[in-house]
């Protein structure tokens, strides 16, 4: 009596899908890594915190900026830098200690957003690793049709299964990754300008800025001071005629000469 041996087992879809398998499960990790620490890290109450947003709402007697800078360094963070700069620009030009805080916003943003540019190689990566399974499954059917051609179906339909799994497996990790990358980073950008309204409305309140003060008076006019000028009268267009017409010496014409005044003359 013969022994049969028991059938192999069937392989999996992730051994269907080659070695490309292997990187992407290393994608699909890392992308669920960080979704994981952005949804901890990009909270409101983890970036803003209560201690800061009362400092930025309520801080407005240079009495309480030693405190408000104590409170910045004990709370750390992207919001906390940024009250720190509008506090401690408040004696410079409007100009210049606006464009340090928004240098803080930036680098605030740049640090928030180390989490969502993660989540956007993970979805390009994921994507590319897909293509590249395709290829590669299209790529061993073809070597196999040319080495024992179209009768080994079972060759032929394992390269295609191996092109259309890493496919589905890149979608797969490439769409969640990038619809969360989209989420926070407009979290972010919210964050952001809302911590810079934050330190513009407190920039406003501390600043000691002459133009800022209401009440100046040095620029109105001082109309009390002058007394009414007399309306000036033109002169009569009638008399100014006639003072001209005066002026002018008379040119009456000579009368014609006639016959008896031409014998007159002969005759003197």
């Amino acid at each position: 009596m013969e022994a049969t041996t028991p059938p192999l087992p069937e392989p999996s879809l992730f051994q269907q899908g080659g070695s490309v398998m292997y990187v992407l499960l290393l994608a699909a990790i890392i992308g669920v890594t960080y979704i994981i620490y952005c949804m901890l890290v990009l909270r409101r109450g983890a970036v803003m915190s209560a201690p800061l947003v009362l400092v930025a709402e309520n801080v407005s007697d240079e009495s309480e900026f030693e405190d408000a800078i104590a409170v910045c360094k004990r709370e750390g963070g992207a919001f906390a830098e940024i009250i720190a700069s509008a506090i401690a620009t408040r004696d410079l030009p409007r100009e210049e200690s606006e464009a340090i805080v928004e240098g803080a916003g930036r680098r605030a943003m740049h640090d928030l957003s180390r989490g969502t540019l993660a989540l956007e190689v993970v979805s390009g990566t994921s994507t590319m690793l897909g293509l590249l399974g395709t290829v590669s499954g299209m790529f061993n059917m073809m070597m196999t049709i040319s080495h024992s051609g179209v009768k080994d179906i079972g060759a032929i339909s394992g390269g295609i299964g191996e092109a259309l799994i890493t496919t589905m497996f890149g979608l797969a990790i490439a769409i969640p990754a990038y619809v969360a990358y989209v989420y926070f980073s407009r979290r972010v950008e919210d964050m952001v300008l809302m911590m810079e309204e934050y330190a513009i409305h407190l920039m406003t309140r501390i600043r000691q800025d002459p133009l800022a003060t209401p009440g100046r008076t040095d620029t109105a006019p001082d109309t009390a001071a002058r007394s009414p000028e007399p309306p000036r009268t033109r002169p009569s267009t009638t008399a100014v005629t006639a003072s001209k017409l005066s002026d002018k010496p008379s040119r009456e014409k000579p009368a014609p000469a006639t016959v008896e005044s031409v014998r007159r003359e002969d005759g003197e």
